[in-house]
């Protein structure tokens, strides 16, 4: 399809051409009426100088033979005179004041004509009678007398209106063509920008829909990719790919999802859950909604699939599910916890004035030592409950992170020396301040390397870093170890209540922790084993800065740039 700038072109050389045929053709009519016109009046000239010749030869013939016999010359006039090309002719003669014309002769209407100088020569003229009759006079001195002779000049007039009329009829039918031009130059115009509206509404319909947050695709009836947004090629992994050359009844099962319910009886699907399974083998929670594009019957020419990716929501879900857990024990716990605590401190009691009555019996101080160690735990185990049931009051103030992994690390030095564990710092990449609850984070920190001091052997190594990181605006804290790492069945557990591996836990660290962190509106994240290693395991803290603490880190930025 030729571009419609490319058509102006040849209606812009129709345009041109017929203008230059328009003045060519003004011209060449005026040139040719004046050279008709000048031809016309030679012919004219002409004839009546033979006209006045051949008169003036019979009034000399006349005059020679009987000079008084004015009826001969009367005669002649008048039989001269009889000609459709003469309109009049006079005769005066000066010294007589005779006067003798033709009988088409009338003073009122064609006048009398008296040149002044004639000198031997001819005088003429071109005049309009009072009604517009053309007439060519030819005036000649002939014996003493003025010989006039008048010649009709309407066949020329004739020709010349003729002409004219031609003339007109081609400039009309070289207008009439221009106009078409023009026309069709402001059709191409129309046709241009209505294009250009069609272009810009495209673009803009195509970044509408690239920049949708969910998956568009549409297919045809066969099942053929016709097509798409970036995010749906993500959703099911065919960025890689030529989408038109795919069949999405080959990706997604068409019975599951309604498809082929929408395509043969034209029904909309709207929102139905599938697990989709990627080509990396991770199963995806999608909702997809399936609109047919109608064709008036019950096959549909084709429909339109929208995928939305449900994992945020399914996170969402599962973080208010096990809110509402959380809630539960916390309230279980709160009502349990103080029940626990008052008969633990009477049988601790007892068990530690056992072990001092008992000296002399060593094998029974033994089993008191051991009510009292286990009274401790159990202890513990209701301060932790009582920790996880209590809301949280957060006393945030300006912090900083190096220090607080330095402090860290410091508490677990020593056990960790005696048990032949390397702890390492990384605080760097730390920034200088951010706003959160030094102790809450301080009991993150512990829980995090505790758990990793408790999952490593002598010789291995627990990392504890905090970075900042620039492109979400946030900071991270982390603890990395290189041990056996964790699970893959176990990953979606840690962070649930009494879940534990080991002997002793009680299965509430990482439950706490990642309740402080939510309520430092963080997040927790877990990389087992960590990216580029082979075993090991990697819990971060991400932190978000205040919205203060970003503008004055911009403001540093800029004035960085700046200097």
């Amino acid at each position: 399809m030729p571009q419609p700038a490319k058509l102006y072109l040849p209606a812009l050389v129709i345009v041109v051409v017929i203008l230059t045929l328009l003045v060519f053709i003004g011209f060449s009519t005026y040139w040719n009426i004046d050279r008709a016109r000048n031809n016309a009046l030679d012919f004219v000239h002409q004839q009546g100088v033979a006209i006045m010749e051949a008169v003036e030869a019979g009034i000399s013939a006349v005059s020679y033979e009987s000079r008084n016999e004015s009826r001969a010359v009367n005669e002649l006039i008048s039989r001269t005179a009889d000609n459709d090309s003469v309109a009049y002719i006079y005769l005066s003669l000066q010294d007589s004041g005779a006067f003798i014309s033709s009988p088409s002769y009338k003073k009122k209407r064609f006048g009398r004509w008296m040149p002044e100088t004639l000198s031997g020569g001819i005088a003429s003229r071109f005049r309009r009678l009072s009604d517009n009759t053309p007439v060519y006079e030819l005036a000649k001195s002939v014996q003493g007398a003025v010989l006039v002779v008048g010649l009709k000049m309407s066949t020329f007039e004739n020709a010349r209106q003729e002409d004219f009329h031609h003339a007109i009829i081609m400039v009309s039918i070289l207008g009439a063509l221009g106009a078409g031009a023009v026309f069709f130059i402001f059709v191409i115009h129309r046709y241009h920008r209505m294009n250009q509206v069609l272009r810009r509404t495209e673009a803009y319909t195509n970044q509408v829909v690239e920049s949708m947050a969910n998956g568009l695709l549409s297919i045809g009836p066969d099942g053929r990719v016709l097509s798409w947004n970036t995010p749906g090629l993500e959703l099911l992994g065919l960025s890689h790919q030529d989408p038109g050359e795919i069949r999405l009844d080959r990706v997604l099962d068409f019975e599951k999802t309604g498809i082929s319910e929408t395509l043969s009886e034209g029904r909309p699907v709207m929102d139905r859950e599938i697990w989709f399974s990627g080509s990396d083998g991770d199963n995806m929670p999608l909702a997809v909604s399936v609109t047919p594009i109608g064709t008036g019957d019950e096959n549909a020419a084709g429909a339109v699939v929208i995928l939305r990716d449900l994992r945020e929501i399914k996170r969402l879900e599962e973080k208010v599910r096990r809110s509402e857990k959380f809630a539960a024990l916390g309230k279980l716990a709160a009502s349990v916890a103080h029940e626990i605590r008052n008969p633990l401190s009477s049988i601790r009691g007892f068990a530690r004035f056992l072990s001092h009555a008992l000296t002399d019996r060593p094998a029974e101080v033994e089993y008191a030592e051991i009510m009292v160690r286990e009274v401790d735990r159990i202890n513990r185990v209701v301060t932790d409950l009582l920790n996880f049931a209590r809301p949280l009051v957060l006393e945030p103030k300006p912090e900083n992170p190096g220090d607080l992994a330095e402090h860290a690390v410091r508490l677990v030095s020593g056990d960790a020396g005696a048990r032949g564990i390397a702890l390492r710092l990384n605080t760097r990449s730390a920034p200088a301040s951010v706003v959160l609850d030094a102790n809450m984070m301080a009991q993150v920190l512990l829980n995090l390397v505790l758990n990793a001091m408790e999952a490593v052997e002598s010789g291995d190594f627990v990392e504890v870093g905090a970075a900042e990181v620039p492109e979400s605006e946030s900071m991270v804290f982390w603890v990395e170890d290189n041990g056996p790492g964790i699970s893959p069945g176990d990953l979606n557990k840690i962070f649930d209540p009494f879940f534990t591996t080991r002997a002793k836990g009680t299965g509430l660290g990482l439950a706490i922790v990642q309740k402080i962190v939510e309520s430092h509106q963080g997040t927790v994240r877990v990389q087992s084993p960590p990216e580029g290693q082979s075993g090991g395991s990697r819990i971060e803290v991400h932190i978000p800065m205040t919205l203060e603490q970003r503008a004055e880190k911009r403001g540093h930025e800029a004035a960085n740039t700046d200097s």
